[in-house]
């Protein structure tokens, strides 16, 4: 299964296309799970494009974390949770569809904020990054788990787990 160079739109050259490519092709609309071939596809065309780092971080997290669906009382929002299996009180929300985590990866390699302290004495290499570890296992559980864990929050609770999402 390669990727489909010729039909593929100029806007979808870039990464985040190229990703969304990747994750529609394998997603299954009749309810059936990929195979052990496809999910090693699947994880290689990944890697190639995200980094095998990237990657093992985020499998690592489905097994490490659970990961609850949070929605309104008519489903039409939602709101994921990470939840470390170690402990519970290290949480991590992000909204599905949005490539955006509050986490200090995300903000350091994907948006390129810097600390005050980093930005003088920086003992990491440099760091680009497409997404962070979060963001993908959320996007890796969607397409490989076919009953999420999911509840139902009052307008309230799910107002304020939206703004959870973007406060420290």
């Amino acid at each position: 299964m390669a990727l489909d160079f010729k039909n593929i739109k100029s806007a979808d050259l870039f990464l985040p296309g190229l990703v969304q490519q990747v994750f529609n092709k394998y997603q299954r609309t009749d309810g059936s799970s990929l195979s052990a071939a496809e999910r090693a596809q699947l994880f290689t065309e990944l890697t190639a494009l995200l980094g095998e780092d990237l990657l093992e971080r985020a499998l690592r997290l489905l097994d490490e974390w659970a990961i609850i669906i949070y929605y309104t009382p008519d489903r039409l929002r939602r709101i994921v949770e990470l939840v470390s299996k170690r402990n519970s009180a290290h949480v991590m929300r992000i909204l599905p569809g949005i490539n955006y985590c509050k986490c200090r990866y995300f903000q350091r390699c994907v948006l390129q904020l810097l600390e005050d302290q980093e930005a003088t004495s920086s003992t990491e290499s440099d760091c680009i990054a497409f997404t962070c570890e979060h963001v993908l296992a959320q996007r890796l559980h969607e397409l490989l788990n076919r009953v999420p864990r999911e509840q139902i929050l009052t307008l309230e609770q799910f107002k304020y787990f939206h703004e959870d999402v973007y406060f420290d």
